[in-house]
């Protein structure tokens, strides 16, 4: 489960308001690497990928896909 604080909200909005192109959400991933197996990985992004898991809160989306 995720929830976002209005802390992670107000710094993904901020985020947002700097990008220089269209963004969607935020993008958070879990792939395989890094010193414990897993890696985590997170980025601004123009658009959800069929499947995604989508969270909102004020506005603000956050997509996670189903692997992850």
């Amino acid at each position: 489960m995720i929830a976002l604080t209005d802390s992670a909200v107000n710094a993904i909005r901020t985020a947002i308001a700097g990008s220089d192109g269209p963004v969607e959400g935020l993008r958070i991933m879990v792939e395989s690497g890094g010193c414990a197996g897993h890696k985590y990985m997170m980025g601004l992004v123009s658009d959800s990928q069929p499947g995604d898991v989508v969270v909102e809160k004020e506005g603000i989306r956050v997509f996670v896909d189903p692997n992850s």
